[in-house]
């Protein structure tokens, strides 16, 4: 009877696999899958399909992780993979249990039953993809295991907790994985969903920026990035009212791909509550042990209100009446879910940075605006405080994938802020050959000397190659040739 049984959970099991890869049969992968669409992610992962390291995408719940995995799975079959040679997992479908041995249990299944192989004696490479990994407790001893016998089996795995992967992996898997953080689209890439006519034209403009950005702080010579940014208005000034359009609606919207099409905005804004909802209760509770699913719930609440601005730790665990190391605690699941991000005071010591507050910013404006308020979505333009934070938001975010395009690292940093303890301060902060780059938002028309004391008291202490001050569609060189102002559109379409 026990024979039988097994059989028939094998049955089953390979019945649901199945289900999960129509490509086995019909020989290609879907289009309804695939989707036409491609991330810029797409192209440096696919560049490590070859390669033996297992891969993670990593990446807030609906940013578009699966459909990068599907994308990845059709780019294998049109280069000759044999379509049963590629198997995917999602660990959130019914039936799949998310542990160490099922997922062991579940390799042999397949080779067995689709392969008609054992899994530990494979005649050629298998992909085994999984989707939302980071809820397979232990599943690095397994992927650690295929990678220490040599076995041809590539892991490419997708995770909505950074917590639940790189925790998992830290040790265990050193040299054996590499790491890639896919965000909510770049306002570059919104342009390009929006209107793919002129992606080649704005990819051009933006490679052109970063590289005269790099000239210029490694020759002092703050002209040369200027001259780049006034060649790049000039060549994209013939799509600049549908460029500042589009810019409108990624500031009430953000960057979810899933959520871009929505025109509604209570409807949009419903959608994303519903996302961030699920966010909180799976991937940061379930990651982080968190027990007060409404403490969790408040404290995102409050620093969306909050976003842009600094929060005293301190004094939050007093106003919700709970300790301070649960207020560290929820704050680190909120930020390993992807859902915030925490900047750190600038400076030279770190003793003294690791005393000051930190600044808080939810990732993506759209949730940002969703979560504030449905009506909080209108026309950045007609309110002027409200359009400036969801400007350094957005500002933020893209300098943050600016700094990683420049100087690549593993889970791309968060950029300082400054001040001085008085009136002069700096949005953001990152660094260049380990040279401060200062950037501040000021989101007006017109940006006057006046308004760069922050930016000259900074360069007066700290000596940067470049400052940066992003207006709404102003751009200059400062009188004082080290301050270069760029349009918000420009600038983010550089990051």
């Amino acid at each position: 009877m026990a024979a039988k049984n097994a059989i028939e959970d094998e049955e089953v099991l390979v019945e649901r696999m199945s289900l999960l890869n129509p490509w086995w049969a019909a020989g290609t992968v879907p289009a309804r899958l695939v989707k036409e669409f491609r991330r810029r992610d797409h192209a440096a992962l696919s560049r490590h399909m070859d390669k033996p390291e297992a891969q993670t995408i990593l990446g807030a719940r609906r940013v578009g992780k699966t459909t990068m995995l599907y994308q990845l799975a059709s780019d294998l079959v049109s280069s000759g993979t044999d379509p049963r040679r590629i198997l995917f997992l999602s660990l959130e479908a019914q039936g799949i249990d998310p542990n160490a041995e099922s997922l062991r249990h579940m390799l042999e299944v397949y080779a067995r039953n689709i392969l008609g192989e054992s899994v530990y004696d494979l005649s050629k490479r298998v992909y085994s993809i999984l989707d939302e990994a980071h809820l397979i407790k232990d599943r690095q001893i397994v992927v650690k295991h295929f990678y220490d016998q040599a076995w041809p089996v590539k892991f490419v795995v997708s995770g909505s907790s950074a917590a639940g992967i790189l925790a998992g992996s830290s040790e265990s898997l050193v040299g054996r994985v590499w790491h890639q953080t896919l965000h909510a689209m770049s306002f570059a890439e919104f342009l390009a969903f929006e209107n793919p006519g002129i992606a080649s034209g704005v990819e051009s403009a933006g490679a052109a920026m970063r590289s005269a950005m790099i000239r210029s702080a490694g020759e002092c010579d703050a002209s040369h990035f200027y001259e780049s940014v006034r060649q790049a208005s000039l060549g994209l000034a013939v799509h600049k009212e549908g460029i500042l359009a589009s810019l409108a609606e990624y500031m009430r919207r953000g960057g979810y791909p899933a959520l871009a099409a929505h025109e509604g905005s209570l409807e949009r804004s419903e959608a994303i509550r519903m996302y961030v909802d699920l966010s909180l209760h799976k991937d940061a509770a379930r990651s982080s042990n968190v027990r007060n699913h409404s403490l969790l719930s408040r404290m995102f609440r409050g620093f969306a209100w909050r976003s842009p601005r600094m929060i005293n730790a301190t004094r939050m665990s007093r106003d919700l009446g709970v300790s301070r190391d649960t207020v560290d605690a929820y704050g680190d699941a909120l930020k390993w879910a992807f859902l915030v991000s925490y900047a750190e005071f600038y400076t030279q010591r770190p003793l003294i940075r690791h005393r000051k507050d930190k600044k808080v910013y939810i990732n993506d404006v759209g949730i940002r605006n969703a979560v504030v308020s449905p009506l909080a979505g209108g026309d950045p333009v007609a309110d002027l405080a409200e359009g400036g934070r969801m400007a350094e938001t957005v500002a933020a975010d893209h300098t943050r994938r600016l700094w990683h395009a420049l100087e690549p690292m593993s889970v791309p940093a968060m950029p300082y802020y400054w001040h001085n303890g008085g009136k002069a301060e700096v949005d953001l902060v990152m660094t260049l050959c380990r040279r401060p780059i200062p950037v501040e938002v000021k989101y007006r028309q017109r940006v006057e000397e006046s308004d760069l004391g922050g930016l000259l008291r900074f360069s007066a202490r700290f000596d940067p190659p470049l400052a940066i001050a992003v207006s709404r569609n102003d751009a200059r060189l400062a009188a004082d040739g080290t301050a270069v102002v760029v349009p918000m559109w420009l600038y983010l379409l550089m990051c």
